[in-house]
């Protein structure tokens, strides 16, 4: 019985041990990210008007700063870059808990509807940045315990590459700038952190832009999950009365050009749902106003990521459409 007991304390002492020596390789490896400034800048600088929430596309595309200038509101982005319908869920309902806006703004791309969740060092980003919840707990049910075990059980493990940088991360986090959120820390290639989530992309001339990798447009693959976690965005801003609305950002027009039928049957679908839902959606690919030069000229490549004047002049473009919304619904 003695010799069980002591077996049963060695197995608990090993397990903490490997906890310890875990959230230890955590942290020397995951450098500062924008996930981490994000939920900190938006719990500190609140109350917002807009909550832009979506992908990549949204993240480099959409300037606060400039937006609030045009609308006189206030508003944060929260779009981020490998963000699936179900993160998007659930970052939405831990921004609300912090700062409860008056619309929220789904930036929605496609090709996240139809494409399985990526293994790797993004998948779990989110989940680990959250703070102690029940919302954090139901994210880890509904998505973390469905990936590879590695992704919830040891996220070092995608880090493992950084193990010769750890000294330079452990410095950044030890540092006055990482208790101040200051976004100097972070590791921007190629542009900087313009704030409230918004990624400047410095333009380079005669830059590789790579080629056409735009996932066309096929209804059969869209995935039930995205289906679901749409309606409980829908039902959730319902229930907090929160307004929604849902827009596509202009990719190239070289890209549309590449499969022109895609893009129509893809904004016929999603034109489709959101009437279905009555969430009102604005296509800017579809928008023959808009003006906004959609050559590869304000593009870092043809997904259609734009460099960071572009994203300013195009935040200029949205700030207007959101203000004549605004008084259309006002009247």
């Amino acid at each position: 019985m003695k010799e069980k007991r002591y077996g049963i304390l060695r197995v608990g002492i090993f397990l903490i041990l490997c906890v310890v020596l875990s959230g230890i390789l955590n942290w020397i490896t995951m450098p500062p990210n924008v996930i981490w400034m994000n939920l900190h800048q938006l719990k500190r600088e609140g109350p917002y008007d807009y909550l832009f929430i979506g992908t990549s596309h949204g993240q480099y595309g959409i300037s606060p700063e400039v937006i609030d200038r045009v609308t006189g509101k206030k508003s944060f982005n929260l779009c981020m870059a490998d963000e699936y319908p179900v993160d998007t869920y659930y970052l939405m309902k831990e921004a609300c808990k912090e700062q409860k806006p008056k619309k929220i703004i789904y930036e929605l791309d496609p090709s996240y509807w139809m494409m399985d969740q990526r293994l790797g060092s993004t998948a779990i980003l989110f989940y680990k940045e959250l703070p102690w919840s029940k919302n954090k707990a139901e994210y880890f049910l509904d998505k973390i315990m469905k990936l590879d075990y590695r992704e919830s059980m040891f996220p070092w493990s995608y880090y493992k590459n950084n193990l010769l940088q750890a000294p330079q991360i452990m410095k950044k986090k030890i540092s006055r700038e990482y208790r101040k959120y200051d976004p100097q820390i972070l590791d921007v290639p190629g542009g900087y952190y313009g704030g409230r989530g918004f990624l400047y992309q410095d333009a380079v001339e005669g830059a590789d832009k790579g080629t056409y990798n735009n996932v066309p447009w096929d209804e059969g693959q869209v995935r039930s999950d995205a289906i679901r976690y749409f309606e409980k965005m829908v039902s959730y801003c319902r229930k907090e009365g929160i307004e929604l609305e849902a827009i596509t950002l202009p990719v190239p027009v070289d890209t549309v050009a590449n499969m022109p039928e895609s893009y129509e049957r893809s904004d016929q679908y999603f034109a489709e749902l959101m009437e279905r839902y009555q969430v009102p959606y604005h296509n800017f690919n579809m928008d023959s106003e808009l003006d906004f030069d959609r050559s590869m000229d304000s593009y870092w490549d043809y997904d259609g990521h734009m460099y960071g004047p572009a994203g300013e002049h195009f935040s200029e473009e949205l700030g207007e459409y959101l203000k004549k919304n605004n008084k259309q619904n006002a009247n």
